[in-house]
């Protein structure tokens, strides 16, 4: 080394691109080539970020680099509406492929991201009074039977006692999260009732978010969706019993804020 010092100018990477496609000569073509074809095998071959780099440094970077290629490739005309269509949805539900693919890796979470903790729990009488109260509401509809809500010997209250239980005198379930999810789970999964299990099991699930401050996210937007609801509750009861830590764990995703 002589000694030398050097100021290494730098430049973003956004006006890079920008002055490269609108410089008029053979340079400037050679680079709209090079950079066309660059930006079209990152889409192809999933924006050449590494599946695990992903699951480690988590969805802010995936939904930057989605960012930058929707601007860049809608911007300069390299893909057709349909295909701009197409980006749009990939840059919309960047959380959802996040969460497939830790789903089909079987990798994730088993604790919240933000975890809260309990603040309130049923008393078996208030649980009771809100499935009377479901009851009541479906019947006046002709949405139940006669079998509906019927309790099977004490197994109700054992659920509720269940995800309160401790061990060694630390909580089983210590995050209001764990807690939610358990009960739905073993709402719909262990039939405490003759019939209805998986609509009480839903609403006993989103009374207790609503009671922990979980129900709605910090934007006051419902945090789960109807569709949301119905497809926990039916995955839960078509399940496995071998898949239950993947249930509760994808439960758990599913409470996290959209904007992670």
């Amino acid at each position: 080394m002589d000694g030398k010092t050097y100021i290494v100018e730098s430049y973003n990477l956004d006006m890079i691109l920008s002055v490269g496609y609108r410089v008029n000569s053979k340079r400037g073509t050679q680079f709209r080539i090079w950079a066309s074809q660059v930006l079209k095998n990152h889409l192809l071959r999933g924006y050449a970020l590494n599946e695990r780099r992903l699951g480690e440094k988590g969805l802010a970077e995936i939904e930057s680099a989605l960012a930058l290629l929707s601007r860049t490739l809608s911007a300069h005309q390299l893909v057709s509406e349909q295909g701009r269509g197409v980006l749009d949805l990939i840059a919309r539900y960047a959380a959802a492929w996040r969460l497939l693919l830790e789903y089909d890796e079987n990798r994730l979470p088993a604790s919240p991201r933000k975890p809260v903790s309990p603040k309130t729990s049923f008393t078996l009488s208030e649980a009771r009074e809100a499935v009377s109260q479901l009851r009541e509401h479906l019947a006046s509809r002709g949405e139940t039977s006669e079998l509906f809500a019927l309790e099977r010997s004490n197994q109700f209250g054992a659920i509720l006692a269940t995800i309160e239980q401790t061990f060694d005198g630390k909580p089983l379930y210590p995050t209001a999260q764990e807690r939610a999810a358990h009960l739905l789970y073993f709402l719909v999964k262990d039939h405490p009732f003759t019939d209805g299990n998986k609509r009480i099991g839903t609403l006993l699930f989103l009374e207790y978010l609503r009671r922990n401050g979980l129900w709605r996210e910090s934007d006051a937007a419902a945090r789960l969706t109807n569709h949301a609801v119905a497809a926990l509750a039916l995955l839960v009861a078509e399940s496995e019993p071998a898949q239950k830590e993947m249930l509760v764990r994808l439960i758990l995703n599913f409470l996290e804020d959209n904007d992670q």
